[in-house]
């Protein structure tokens, strides 16, 4: 199953196909895609009619790099009549666990972190975002919990055990963004 990932959620953009993996760091996310793409297709000796799926990384993460990749997934998806696949970071993070039972969580903005139960990759409840001081206390309780936690900066690569796992199911996830915050997210001040 050749399924092509792309993750334009933060300063780096990232595609991967396969066992190839292409990633640039770039201001303008929306102009890169296409010839990255173009060109992990050309290392991995694939056409696009090859493509058996689009995924895109859905969120957290910026609210306009969000929009770009699932715009590029359900573009390119239409185009080819393929199954476009939005996949949470956190959901892909969960897909490094060794065990059943995990607290997928990776960096935030201002160094909050993100967090989401997951147990055999299926979400348990929301996620949510935690303040940097009070990570470690999280962290310690999810771990007395027999919870794995696996705190992991994701990108295009990790989106494809779960995108090929809602293909198999037959069970794809709702195309939608993954907004943990609403954008132009402030702290409050005081």
């Amino acid at each position: 199953m050749n399924i092509l990932a792309v993750d334009a959620t933060g300063d780096v953009l990232s595609v991967a196909v396969g066992t190839f993996v292409l990633s640039q760091s770039s201001k303008k996310h929306d102009e890169a895609l296409l010839p990255l793409v173009e060109r992990i297709l050309k290392k991995a000796k694939l056409d696009w009619k090859d493509l058996d799926a689009v995924a895109a990384a859905s969120g957290p993460g910026r609210f306009t790099g969000i929009r770009v990749g699932l715009s590029f997934a359900a573009a390119a998806g239409f185009q080819l009549g393929v199954p476009a696949i939005a996949v949470s970071r956190l959901a892909a993070a969960a897909g490094r666990a060794k065990g059943p039972r995990a607290l997928a969580a990776m960096p935030g903005w201002k160094d909050e972190v993100y967090s989401q139960e997951f147990v055999r990759g299926k979400a348990k409840g929301k996620a949510a975002w935690t303040a940097p001081d009070a990570w470690p206390a999280l962290r310690a309780a999810a771990e007395r919990r027999g919870l794995e936690v696996v705190y992991a900066d994701t990108g295009a690569a990790d989106l494809l055990g779960p995108a090929r796992a809602a293909l198999e199911s037959g069970k794809l996830p709702p195309f939608e963004p993954f907004y943990l915050k609403p954008a132009g997210y402030e702290k409050p001040r005081g």
